[in-house]
């Protein structure tokens, strides 16, 4: 069992003991090879959480601001755990292939589109990595307890998976084409939201 294992058996328990279950609906979407990219809803700090539980045993490496690196410890125990950091505003080369690098060596990417809990609009990256990669980009919306008191009252979280967004081979992946792929997520989102629960609200301000 290595670290990321340990870490999300034990992250299980506690947000089991808390939260209670996770909803889940969507499963039959996966995609039955992998792996892929996960692009998900990003409205609260229990998001990666929630997908690494959902996934397990498979194992998914997430994209992290960058900040979150600046303590010594706090970078060790991300890294270990599959988290690599990202410039939000500015995603350089590097990092972008390192992310197809993931993929490469058999891991799910978990990609927040909107890059923070503080917006909703879906920024690029997403796109250009599976044009890079040539993989699958699977939608997730997620509809969690937006407080700590409402997690500590076990409001489950609520997860919907959508249908892949497959790469395809004979389109051209220029800047109409990326742009189609992040207005196609936008959708995934507002439909799973609405399959989730139609009187879900997410002000991200």
């Amino acid at each position: 069992m290595n670290f990321y294992q340990l870490a999300i058996k034990i992250v299980r328990h506690i947000f089991f003991l808390f939260n209670g279950p996770t909803q889940v609906q969507g499963l039959e979407n996966l995609p039955k090879e992998g792996p892929y990219i996960i692009a998900a809803t990003h409205r609260s700090l229990y998001d990666p959480f929630y997908l690494a539980i959902v996934w397990a045993p498979e194992e998914i490496s997430f994209m992290a601001k960058n900040s979150l690196f600046k303590w010594k410890w706090l970078g060790y125990l991300l890294t270990k755990a599959h988290v690599f950091p990202v410039n939000r505003e500015k995603p350089s080369p590097k990092t972008l292939k390192f992310a197809v690098k993931q993929l490469e060596q058999g891991f799910h990417l978990g990609i927040f589109p909107s890059g923070t809990r503080h917006s909703t609009e879906i920024k690029s990256g997403t796109a250009f990595i599976q044009r890079l990669s040539k993989k699958a980009i699977v939608p997730v919306a997620i509809q969690p307890p937006l407080t700590k008191w409402q997690f500590l009252k076990r409001q489950p979280a609520k997860i919907a998976i959508g249908p892949a967004i497959n790469y395809d081979p004979q389109a051209t992946y220029d800047k109409a084409k990326l742009e189609q792929i992040d207005q196609a997520i936008a959708n995934a989102f507002d439909e799973l939201d609405q399959k989730i629960d139609p009187q879900f609200h997410y002000d991200p301000k």
